[in-house]
């Protein structure tokens, strides 16, 4: 009788350990994947149909209240068959859950300048369109097919939207992590390339490309339009644009 009991007692508590993990909220789940998030700055070198037209940093820091996330993207591009110069840059405050609290946008450049700031709404778990990969990361293990909805904050129509996010495939890319200049060249050269494994995050509107890590930073993306993002070592991606105009 006595082991009968101790059997139904360990029955009742893996059923109510069970049950605990499998009704934890997706807020909750956030929560705790952005304490394993690591704060760290990567470089890009963003092209246009195959040519290198600027370069993009992407910023992921911890606060005081939680995360500060900073992108900036500058670029000579071609719009409507004309060439551009564009500075675009945002800056993103989110709580230690990270979850949106403000965030600030800028595009300046050849046309007139736009920003936008502010709070959005409140509501649990709001993100901005280019922080959704890392809330997908940190709450799913990182397997084809996982899924996940996220409440994104539409800076252009300012409004909250429930977007699914999910992953549609898994490979690896060779990543180039540092840079040597070559002399003769006048330029900076791959000196040394890693290995990173990355998932294919599928949007509803299919436009995007992007390809993230295991912590949801991305590796590479692109658009329909023929522009894209590859990560790489800052020397080639901001200071080659630089020699090249000289």
């Amino acid at each position: 009788m006595l082991a009968a009991a101790v059997l139904a007692c360990w029955v009742v508590s893996m059923i109510a350990l069970a049950r605990r993990r499998h009704d934890v909220s997706d807020v909750d789940l956030l929560t705790r994947g952005a304490l394993r998030l690591e704060p760290a700055t990567y470089f890009y070198v963003v092209s246009q149909n195959g040519q290198q037209i600027g370069f993009a940093t992407s910023t992921i820091d911890t606060s005081a209240g939680g995360f500060t996330a900073r992108e900036i993207v500058r670029a000579r591009m071609r719009i409507a068959g004309d060439s551009q110069s564009i500075t675009a840059t945002s800056v993103a405050f989110l709580t230690r859950g990270f979850a949106l609290d403000s965030f600030a946008l800028s595009v300046s450049g050849d046309q007139k300048p736009f920003r936008l700031h502010g709070t959005p709404e409140a509501h649990s778990g709001v993100l901005l369109p280019a922080l959704a990969p890392i809330a997908l990361m940190l709450t799913r293990e990182p397997r084809v097919g996982a899924t996940t909805g996220s409440w994104l904050y539409n800076p252009v129509a300012r409004r909250v939207e429930r977007v699914t996010l999910s992953i549609a495939a898994e490979s690896l890319f060779r990543v180039v992590d540092s840079a040597a200049f070559d002399s003769t060249r006048h330029e900076w050269m791959v000196a040394h390339t890693d290995t990173v494994r990355s998932w294919k995050i599928a949007t509803p509107s299919r436009a995007v490309s992007a390809w993230v890590d295991s912590q949801g930073r991305i590796v590479a993306a692109s658009e329909a339009g023929g522009v894209a993002l590859t990560r790489t070592a800052y020397e080639i991606a901001t200071l080659n644009p630089k020699l090249l105009t000289h």
